[in-house]
């Protein structure tokens, strides 16, 4: 490949590299390019967003926290725009966008927006923010997230559904 730095040639590189995040270490695969003619490492944009990323991910695994396209899912299924959805959640009108985004949320609110994706949790949430919304508006959504747990219900004929509500997994996930 041709080198950024000078018209020589260049080489991409990857190795383990370990890093620290929000006081965590992490061992990741960091990704870069190397100058042949200087011996020179740099980075891109592009290379940089990708090393972050790859660290997040395992943020997000070590902690339970929802990716962005999790995120994206969920509101659609509820049938919310960003602004609504953070409307119930009590966040900052951007502020779930944002997450949406990539931006990586505090592992309490991580964990909230995990517990959210169970319909059940989500209406208490809904309903705390009923007065946010127009009577229809507030049926249209609950009819969405019944739709949402009627489809959970129908997947799981045997009732192995209703214990996913008391699993360790899902109890550690309710925001209380």
């Amino acid at each position: 490949m041709k080198s950024m730095l000078t018209d020589g040639e260049a080489v991409y590189q990857k190795e383990m590299r370990e890093t620290e995040f929000r006081g965590e270490k992490f061992l990741y695969e960091h990704h870069n390019v190397r100058d042949l003619d200087t011996n020179i490492e740099y980075t891109t944009t592009e290379i940089d967003e990708g090393n972050v990323q790859r660290v997040y991910d395992q943020y997000r695994e070590r902690h339970d926290i929802p990716s962005p396209k999790e995120l994206t899912e969920m509101r659609e299924k509820y049938g919310l725009s960003a602004i609504k959805m953070a409307q119930v959640l009590g966040l900052g009108v951007n502020q779930y966008t944002k997450y949406e985004q990539g931006e990586m949320p505090s592992e309490s609110i991580g964990k909230m927006l995990r517990s959210v994706q169970t319909p059940a949790v989500f209406m208490g949430y809904l309903e705390g923010a009923k007065h946010q919304f127009s009577e229809e508006e507030y049926a249209k959504i609950c009819a969405k997230v019944q739709k949402s747990f009627l489809k959970i219900i129908k997947s799981k004929p045997d009732l192995s559904w209703f214990w996913e509500f008391f699993s360790p997994r899902f109890v550690g996930r309710v925001a209380l």
